[in-house]
């Protein structure tokens, strides 16, 4: 009799544990699905983000191979006998491109023969303001260039915020953008010296990114040419 009780107590309790048991299992697996789900979800947000940080770095680095190429080809007239004044900016989408003579003529195969690039987006910002996003090329007076005499500028206008952040950030170490009064009369119109009072930080740099006061729009200048 209590034989046949213990045996029947045994077959309950093996029968308890083996279900607890598979309790456990089934709770294991559920954990660990949830696990890998969240893992899962954060390397490809992690991955989203590296791409995207790739980029950036990718468009900066391709404006500032472009501002590099033109104040090569600039560098190379001037040594070849152009002079700053004489440097001519007409690009291929004006009727004046192929009205001789074309040998000052930055964007002319006779000339420089720098490639125009028309602006793409990004790196340019997709939005529309007062003055297209491209290249400008013009002739200001940079204060801290050695004399008062003009100099030859090339700037990105409307570049994306985040593409100028990372230029910064390789010309200076700080992702910083200085801020820049009346911008487009500076990088657009070429009609104002460009002086310390509105840009203190641009003091000595001839390449940098920096934003308008007044909007938020973005320009990536280079100093082709001083005097």
């Amino acid at each position: 009799m209590i034989s046949a009780v213990f045996k029947g107590f045994k077959k309950k309790e093996r029968g308890r544990i083996g279900g607890n048991a598979m309790v456990y299992v089934l709770v294991a697996i559920a954990l660990f699905g949830v696990l890998t789900a969240t893992l899962s979800s954060q390397n490809s947000q992690s991955d989203g983000q590296d791409i995207d940080d790739e980029l950036v770095e990718f468009y900066a680095t391709e404006l500032m191979e472009y501002a590099a190429a033109a104040k090569n080809v600039v560098d190379q007239m001037i040594m070849t006998g152009t002079t700053i004044d004489q440097l001519n900016f007409v690009n291929p989408t004006s009727s004046a491109f192929n009205t001789a003579p074309h040998i000052h003529k930055v964007y002319h195969p006779q000339g420089g023969g720098l490639n125009y690039q028309n602006p793409s987006y990004p790196p340019f910002q997709e939005t529309t303001f007062t003055y297209t996003h491209e290249w400008y090329t013009g002739k200001i007076n940079v204060e801290w260039t050695l004399s008062t005499q003009t100099d030859a500028i090339l700037s990105a206008y409307g570049v994306e915020e985040k593409v100028c952040n990372k230029i910064n950030e390789i010309l200076t170490g700080s992702p910083t953008l200085p801020s820049v009064a009346d911008m487009a009369n500076h990088f657009v119109i070429f009609t104002n010296d460009f002086t310390s009072t509105e840009c203190a930080t641009c003091v000595g740099y001839t390449n940098l990114c920096v934003q308008n006061s007044f909007s938020d729009r973005w320009t990536f200048y280079t100093i082709l040419a001083a005097q």
